[in-house]
């Protein structure tokens, strides 16, 4: 079946090659022969893939115990190193009012004298809060990147 296929796409080549018109169906098999192709290279590693929806608990176990743990969260010391830190002073009432976003982590608004830190990326949090997220993991919860370059 599958060399017969090969065939008439070989044949529909070379028609196209010397100029004959290609029919329709002619080029829907060369189509499908693409799709097909890509999804061979899709499932090429089929075999090696887990499917851990159904493995028994203690098979989740085992296989969290080969995996290991992998943490992309940073020291307590590398997070106050790097990490940019000031007191909270909110616009006397003469000013213009700014639209001033809460923490995104704790959802509170900032309050005068809290402690703010600020990431590399130039997004601002509460300390406790950001210090907590960077404990699990070095990026912005807003944009992404990299929280703090350490």
């Amino acid at each position: 079946m599958f060399f017969c296929f090969r065939t008439q796409i070989r044949n529909v080549f070379d028609q196209i090659r010397q100029g004959r018109n290609a029919r329709l169906e002619d080029l829907l098999l060369i189509d499908r022969s693409l799709i097909m192709r890509r999804a061979n290279l899709i499932d090429r590693h089929r075999d090696m893939r887990l499917d851990v929806d159904n493995m028994s608990y203690e098979e989740l176990l085992a296989l969290g115990e080969r995996i290991g743990y992998v943490n992309t969260g940073l020291t307590e010391e590398k997070i106050l190193s790097n990490l940019k830190q000031w007191k909270c002073v909110l616009k006397s009432l003469d000013d213009p009012p700014t639209s001033v976003e809460p923490c995104c982590i704790c959802q509170e608004d900032y309050v005068e004298g809290e402690d703010l830190g600020r990431l590399d990326c130039g997004h601002d949090f509460h300390t406790a809060c950001i210090k907590q997220w960077l404990v699990i993991k070095n990026l912005c919860p807003i944009c992404k990147k990299t929280a703090l370059d350490t």
